[in-house]
């Protein structure tokens, strides 16, 4: 899953996380969701990062 394709999804998630009607076990199943996709995203701009200073020196 790219960056891009994480991001959505977590937008998605915070919009369905809105919803007063949501039930307790789907929101359990989203935040578990939300928080595999954070970490996608968190690695893949720690790997940007890196690049970048590759790229500097």
């Amino acid at each position: 899953m790219t960056f891009e394709e994480a991001l959505k999804r977590l937008n998605e998630i915070s919009e369905l996380m809105e919803n007063p009607d949501i039930t307790l076990k789907n929101a359990v199943e989203l935040y578990a969701e939300a928080n595999k996709l954070t970490e996608i995203c968190n690695k893949s701009i720690e790997e940007a990062k890196l690049a970048l200073e590759k790229i500097e020196q």
